[in-house]
């Protein structure tokens, strides 16, 4: 195996009030994949069943190729990684988001600058050859999307870019046919970034605004997907939590073992450069009262800043990219406060160091995924 592919550092208890739990434990080791998308580079991935979809990345393009195809992956009975097919979106530059349904039904994915960005849905019938269903073109285009079932009704929640960023709310319960019911303005501060949704809110992760809660059916504010009403903002002015900006996507953990929807996980993503640098911490909100959400604890990674995480909320551990420096595991049990140092449990660097720019993280079963800007879609063990 070579070098900085798997180091494991010891779990410990910093960050706790009160009685603490076993601290959680994780091995994160490669196992499959990697060096897979030569030619482009890779952004962000969803993993569904046997098949997997990432996304390519084309703010510079590699070589000259644009980021504007969907790559479609088969997993073997071991969840390895095989390239099967691909869709091309003529006129983009990115593929900055992917997302399957639950059921699988469909595929959703978010295209930035050119013509014909926007926002697309494709029919997953048959998964490693999905098919054009409608599409609703934006300018400049949109960020990310994030698939929600509310109601009995399927809505897409998606960053409109600048210069008139917007949060986007589509319908898209007929996928032929989708519609847009709600666009709410965001602070052109560069805009909005990234959504969560869940239990009828959405939170909104608006750069230099702040983190913005939205009523979207839960009935605390008496909002819908047509008409969101605003629950709470924490601001990223001022010296608060997010002073400085740069709020880029979040995480709200359900905790099944103590019972709590305590903690809401927000990562910044600071500066860096391709391939070599980044910075960015992840802050933990607490908000157990939603109408004031408040930070308890920070986690700071030297040399490396945060991208997009995935919760496996049984076992409280919190998975985050972290570009340069790889995948983190964080150990995220019993009461957070303050430094959370002390809670990385594991951290891999995939395609090791100088091969390393990881983007996204996605948890199935024992395996974790992660798509690397520089070596492709990798499978990881987690033990």
């Amino acid at each position: 195996m070579a070098a900085g592919l798997l180091a494991t550092a010891a779990c410990g208890g910093g960050g706790d009030e009160g009685s603490t739990p076993p601290p959680a434990t994780a091995e994160l080791q490669v196992q499959a994949g990697g060096d897979n998308v030569p030619e482009r580079y890779t952004s962000d991935l969803w993993v569904h069943g046997a098949y997997a979809y990432t996304g390519t990345w084309g703010g510079v393009p590699r070589g000259d190729q644009p980021g504007d195809v969907v790559k479609i992956w088969s997993l073997d009975a071991s969840g390895a990684p095989t390239l099967a097919d691909s869709v091309k979106i003529p006129m983009i530059s990115t593929v900055s988001d992917v997302q399957v349904s639950d059921d699988g039904a469909v595929l959703v994915f978010s295209a930035e600058r050119g013509s014909n960005a926007g926002l697309y849905v494709y029919g997953l019938a048959d998964p490693l050859h999905p098919v054009f269903q409608d599409s609703a073109l934006v300018a400049e285009g949109i960020h990310t999307a994030t698939i929600a079932d509310i109601a009995d009704r399927r809505y897409v929640f998606a960053a409109k870019n600048p210069a008139e960023p917007a949060l986007l709310i589509y319908d898209i319960t007929s996928p032929a046919a989708i519609s847009l019911v709600a666009s709410v303005p965001i602070p052109p501060l560069y805009g909005i970034h990234d959504t969560y949704v869940r239990d009828g809110l959405a939170f909104v992760f608006a750069w230099n605004t702040g983190m913005i809660i939205y009523d979207v059916g839960n009935g605390l504010a008496g909002g819908s997907p047509g008409q969101p009403r605003e629950v709470s903002r924490l601001p990223s002015s001022g010296d608060g939590p997010l002073a400085g900006g740069e709020v880029h996507n979040g995480w709200w953990f359900h905790n099944p073992v103590s019972g709590e929807n305590r903690y809401l996980f927000i990562g910044q993503e600071g500066a860096g450069v391709l391939g070599s640098r980044s910075s960015g911490d992840i802050h933990v909100i607490d908000v157990q009262d939603l109408l004031h959400p408040t930070e308890v604890a920070f986690f700071h990674l030297d040399g490396a800043g945060s991208h997009n995480f995935w919760m496996d909320e049984q076992r409280q551990i919190l998975y985050a990219a972290y570009y340069n420096a790889g995948v983190i595991a964080l150990d995220v049990s019993g009461r957070l406060a303050g430094d959370l140092s002390q809670r990385l449990i594991s951290q891999v660097q995939p395609g090791g160091p100088g091969d390393t720019y990881t983007w996204g993280v996605q948890l199935q079963g024992e395996s974790l995924y992660a798509s690397d800007m520089l070596s492709g879609l990798w499978q990881l063990r987690v033990r």
